[in-house]
């Protein structure tokens, strides 16, 4: 544990506090929006799961965030004011979201939708977002930090550990039972217990994360841009680059991608050293060009580079993909190009692997990334798969849900309690789960995800999650980004 005394986290407390602020906005459309703004805030290292986390101090904040979930523009006490799953055009004044109290929240939206109608409220000509990951973790940690035990409504309109007395519950939305109107809640709702928090982060509708996952596997992408009067050429090993996010985050080495810009095409290059030039600019060196089946081409000076990293999300789990076709009668499969999750061991035998809506168990390693299966495991349906499709090795510490289901969009999922957080430069400040488990512990809400296809983040549970929504930290990936439903909704936010 971090050396804070009583006194020194309770200045911290009240000096977040302090620079927390509720902001009523004008927007471009002619409406107004209300927000709150995040002061910068430091979490000390060691504050967490016995000393392990952070490991090492964390900066936070400096943001505004959504002071309620999202309604829109046409939201009234009684209607959402659009149409379920209605398309949103970019640039529509008429089709804006706005964070505002006793409103119908906007709900039957899938996630791109969610992401265009936050970018249509304009603030003095900047555009909102959908909240990142990195945002709403920030809110998280900073409850946790502050020591208030948030409430929201995860019951059918209250709290399910809060007394089922008329105080406690927020007031109910007429069109759909269970659900409660922006932002009228007992004050516990709020991410500071006060009146110029952060309202229901727990429960009510679960929120869209601008984040995505494609068969378990996240890339997280840093930018920088070439830094050449003269530009690259197709053969150029050395690369300049300045403009570069989180330089000292850069690996050593690593796969980039080189954007198009022009007539040329987007341009893969694997680097093997990154040299910081002191002056704002870093050298890639030992550049190999055209890589991942791209061609090398010469690129301006100032095209954009975007720095790649990978990561599984399956906690002791992994993904790989086939080398081979194989058909529904195959028993041995050869797999390449594991990403291990995190904790995760390479794959052995008896271990539960995931592909499409097929699960298969291995019973022996032949070798060479070469394995002998059991198709159709777990009574799921055995069936031919294409060369490069995707094999995700299943978590060895959450259930195995629902193995049958033949239903490709939803299917088998895992589920467990967040137990531990990932502690990688890129991801310690997102509370992207590192262990899960059965237990109950200092995080205690849920992290969900299905391992295959391209799934959408979601935080926060709906009002029927009872104890998998407690903290924020409720984390569920499992679902499509064409998704929608009335347990769904989202939140903006504004960078400075």
């Amino acid at each position: 544990m971090a050396d804070i005394s009583k006194l020194s986290l309770k200045a911290l407390r009240d000096q977040i506090n302090a620079g927390t602020r509720e902001v009523t906005f004008a927007t471009d459309d002619g409406g107004f929006t209300q927000m709150v703004y995040i002061p910068k805030f430091r979490v000390p290292a060691g504050m967490w799961e016995a000393g392990a986390f952070p490991p090492q101090d964390l900066l936070l904040g400096g943001f505004f965030v959504d002071k309620y979930q999202c309604s829109h523009k046409a939201a009234t006490s009684a209607a959402r004011g659009i149409a379920a799953g209605a398309a949103v055009a970019p640039g529509s004044t008429d089709d804006v979201a706005l964070s505002l109290p006793g409103k119908v929240p906007w709900t039957d939206i899938d996630q791109p939708t969610a992401k265009v109608a936050c970018e249509n409220r304009r603030i003095n000509g900047v555009s909102c977002h959908l909240m990142t990951m990195r945002e709403w973790a920030t809110v998280c940690f900073l409850i946790k930090l502050l020591g208030h035990d948030i409430r929201g409504n995860n019951s059918n309109g209250r709290d399910y550990r809060d007394p089922n007395s008329w105080e406690y519950f927020g007031v109910p939305d007429p069109t759909r039972s269970g659900r409660v109107l922006t932002g009228t809640g007992p004050i516990s709702w709020s991410h500071n217990g006060m009146a110029n928090g952060i309202f229901d982060i727990v429960g009510n509708v679960s929120e869209w994360i601008d984040f995505i996952m494609t068969d378990s596997v996240y890339r997280h992408i840093k930018k920088a841009q070439v830094h050449d009067a003269d530009g690259v050429t197709a053969g150029d090993a050395a690369i300049v680059i300045d403009h570069i996010e989180e330089l000292a985050n850069w690996p050593s080495s690593g796969l980039a991608l080189i954007k198009a810009e022009g007539d040329n095409t987007d341009e893969y290059i694997r680097y093997s050293n990154i040299v910081d030039n002191g002056d704002g600019s870093a050298t890639l060196t030992g550049v190999l060009r055209g890589q991942e089946g791209t061609e090398a081409s010469a690129h301006a000076n100032d095209a954009e580079v975007q720095q790649l990293a990978d990561y599984c999300l399956v906690p002791g789990g992994a993904k790989g993909v086939l080398v081979d076709a194989v058909s529904a009668a195959d028993t041995e499969i050869a797999v390449t190009g594991v990403i291990l999750g995190p904790g995760g061991t390479p794959l052995a035998v008896g271990d539960t692997l995931q592909a499409g809506i097929e699960q298969m168990q291995i019973t022996a390693d032949l070798g060479g990334g070469v394995y002998s299966v059991t198709r159709g495991a777990n009574g799921s349906t055995a069936v031919d798969r294409d060369a490069g499709s995707p094999i995700v090795k299943l978590s060895t510490q959450m259930s195995n849900t629902t193995p049958s289901s033949t239903d490709a969009s939803y299917g088998a999922y895992q589920t467990r309690r967040v137990t531990t957080l990932r502690q990688e430069a890129d991801l310690v400040g997102m509370a992207i789960p590192f262990t899960a488990s059965s237990a109950t512990n200092e995080y205690k809400d849920y992290f969900s995800g299905r391992w295959t296809g391209t799934r959408a983040a979601r935080r926060g549970g709906y009002w029927d999650s009872t104890a998998s929504a407690q903290s924020g930290f409720y984390l569920d990936l499992g679902h499509l980004p064409s998704h929608r439903s009335n347990a769904v909704g989202f939140r903006a936010a504004l960078s400075l």
